[in-house]
């Protein structure tokens, strides 16, 4: 099955990967202080690379429309049989990555007196550069037109599908 995805399922199948990005980003910002102390010209330059995606994060960071967004995604892509697997498959697996990204910084964020300092600030970076890599990762397999294969997450998604 890898490799036959056309080019346009290859695109779409990227562009899912926007949502769990957004996400990632969403939780980044102990890691966006660390660098901006660090190497405030890194930073910039990462934001300004990120300057494309501002619409999306401002619907990320929309209490409702994130969820309209997740539950459309879900409803008119994932459960359309029409729409190739490889695109199905992609997309509920940026949900599923987005979904465990978002609460696993609201989790942080709820334990808030037991999580301040460095513990919290190593979480919220373990989800942002965590979140980042899969991305990453996932994107380039949907380009070449392979399943992005995640541990655990790529099993209960093929499960589902």
């Amino acid at each position: 099955m890898n490799g036959s995805a056309t080019a346009l399922d290859r695109a779409f199948a990227a562009l899912a990967y926007v949502m769990p990005l957004t996400s990632a980003i969403g939780v980044g910002s102990a890691f966006f202080g660390f660098l901006g102390a660090q190497a405030p010209a890194v930073l910039n330059l990462f934001f300004l690379l990120l300057l494309p995606l501002t619409p999306f994060i401002w619907i990320e960071t929309q209490p409702f429309l994130g969820l309209a967004v997740f539950i459309a995604l879900f409803a008119f892509v994932v459960r359309n049989p029409n729409i190739s697997r490889f695109i199905r498959f992609n997309v509920l697996q940026a949900i599923l990555v987005s979904f465990v990204i978002s609460i696993g910084g609201l989790a942080v964020s709820i334990l808030g007196p037991l999580t301040q300092g460095l513990l919290g600030e190593t979480f919220l970076n373990v989800f942002f550069l965590g979140g980042m890599a899969i991305v990453v990762y996932s994107v380039a397999q949907s380009i070449m037109g392979r399943y992005a294969e995640i541990p655990t997450v790529s099993e209960a998604i093929n499960m589902q599908l």
